[in-house]
């Protein structure tokens, strides 16, 4: 930050609030009147449909914000707005044996990534190591393994896709693709976090996007898939036991609240 540009602004989004080890960009030295933070209820208190949310910054950046946002977002549900003002301090309070709602839901959500990150790891993909790189978000960014490389049908591989980059799917579009159609299993292709560019250059090949906030028996469905593809099980009428999950993911953590 020392030596930036004074009229360099920072946007800052943050859609799960505070938890242990998270710092605010604007309580940097010399950045809150540079920073405008952005959250959102709709991942913390899984209401993403309805859109409301918060901005919080000084007033020469927010105010250009308040003209903008009849353009954008015309009329919030006032019902939600209201429940989103109570809700707020109450996710500070004790929550289900935690100190905090956020306590609650950052443990909540590191169970399901290890349940699903698991299962990966089992199948043949490579995971983050989250003792050493950051954990935050819904989200697996995995590394597509030799093995699973392998089984993807070789037609898939470089289709005409007029979504794809290119107009061409290479194997992170071609794994996506086989695994939606013929496994039951929705991942998403990693080419539309790179550059244009990066991705014709194969730079997003090698990984897939693929979430973990749904609820435990979805993930253990997911997990059944992914381990058909580690035991070369192509069959969809031969299903990997429950015992088979077990056994390669490790038994399931127990969680109290699941989405609807």
């Amino acid at each position: 930050v020392n030596g930036a540009d004074d009229k360099i602004q920072q946007p800052s989004s943050t859609v799960i609030e505070t938890c242990v080890g998270h710092t605010h960009f604007a309580s940097l030295p010399g950045m809150w009147d540079r920073t405008v933070t952005i959250s959102s209820a709709g991942k913390t208190f899984s209401a993403t449909g309805w859109q409301v949310g918060w901005c919080i910054g000084p007033e020469h950046l927010i105010s250009p914000i308040h003209q903008l946002l009849p353009y954008v977002q015309f009329c919030a549900s006032t019902v939600m707005q209201e429940a989103l003002a109570r809700s707020l301090p109450a996710a500070d309070q004790p929550y289900k044996g935690f100190s905090s709602y956020y306590e609650f839901l950052k443990d909540h959500y590191t169970k399901k990534r290890d349940l699903l990150g698991n299962a990966l790891i089992a199948a043949g993909f490579g995971v983050p190591n989250y003792d050493t790189t950051p954990g935050g978000g819904f989200f697996i960014f995995a590394r597509i393994g030799k093995n699973i490389a392998n089984a993807i049908p070789k037609r898939l591989l470089h289709a005409a896709n007029p979504a794809a980059p290119g107009g061409i799917q290479r194997q992170d579009w071609a794994l996506c693709q086989w695994m939606a159609k013929e496994k039951g299993v929705l991942c998403i292709p990693s080419s539309p976090f790179f550059s244009r560019e990066r991705a014709m250059e194969g730079a997003s090949d090698q990984f897939i996007r693929i979430a973990f906030c749904k609820t435990n028996d979805t993930i253990d469905e997911a997990a059944s898939c992914f381990l058909k593809l580690a035991n070369n099980n192509n069959d969809d009428d031969d299903d990997v036991g429950e015992e088979e999950v077990l056994r390669l993911v490790g038994p399931r953590v127990p969680i109290a609240m699941e989405e609807t």
